[in-house]
C-alpha cells in the first residue's frame, strides 16, 4: 500500500471533498485579510490531516472536522488577540449605533457585509457558533464540536441571531 493510498489520506480526501466549501467559508469568518486567510485555511487542512492519523470513527466524520476547525479557530484567535479591531460581547454589540448607509433599504434585505462584520467582531465562542449555525449545524452538532451543552448553545445563539436582528434593523423595539 503507497502513503498516499493510507486510510489517513483516504479520509484527508474525503474530508476535504465533502466539507471543503464550509470549511473555507469557516475560515473566513475567522480570518478577513486575504493572506491571514489563506495561511489558516493551510493550517487548518494541515491539522485535519495529522488529526485524521487518530480518527476512530466515534462521531462523524463532520462533526471530527469542525472540532479541528474549532481549536485550529480558537488558537489563531489567540494569537491574534493584540489586533487593532476589539471583540465584542453581545452586550457591547448590541450598543453598536446604526450603520446603515440607504435609509431606503428595506427591513429584510440583508447586507452580507455587515453581517459578517458584525459576526467577526464577536467574541471566538460567540463568532463560531454563528458560523456553525450559518453551516446549518444543529445545537446537538455544535454542542459535540464546542463541548457546551445543547441547551447552552441553543440559548446562545438565539441571543446572537436577536443581537444581529436588531443591529441590522430587522427587529423593532416593542412600543
Amino acid at each position: 500500500m503507497s502513503a498516499s493510498s493510507s486510510p489517513q489520506d483516504q479520509l484527508y480526501r474525503e474530508a476535504l471533498q465533502s466539507h471543503g466549501a464550509e470549511l473555507a467559508r469557516f475560515v473566513g469568518g475567522y480570518e478577513r485579510d486575504p493572506a491571514r486567510r489563506q495561511e489558516l485555511q493551510q493550517e487548518l487542512q494541515l491539522a485535519i490531516w495529522q488529526s485524521l492519523a487518530g480518527f476512530r470513527g466515534d462521531c462523524s466524520l463532520r462533526t471530527w472536522v469542525y472540532r479541528v476547525a474549532h481549536n485550529v479557530g480558537a488558537r489563531h484567535v489567540q494569537q491574534h488577540a493584540g489586533r487593532a479591531q476589539q471583540m465584542l460581547a453581545l452586550e457591547e454589540a448590541e450598543q453598536l449605533p446604526d450603520e446603515r448607509q440607504d435609509p431606503g433599504q428595506t427591513e429584510r434585505r440583508l447586507d452580507l457585509q455587515r453581517i459578517l462584520a458584525l459576526v467577526h467582531r464577536l467574541k471566538p465562542l460567540d463568532r463560531e457558533l454563528m458560523l456553525l449555525y450559518l453551516e446549518d449545524l444543529d445545537a446537538a452538532g455544535m454542542a459535540e464540536i464546542t463541548g457546551l451543552s445543547a441547551r447552552n448553545v441553543a440559548t446562545k445563539i438565539h441571543r446572537i441571531k436577536a443581537v444581529l436582528a436588531t443591529q441590522l434593523g430587522l427587529k423593532r423595539n416593542a412600543p
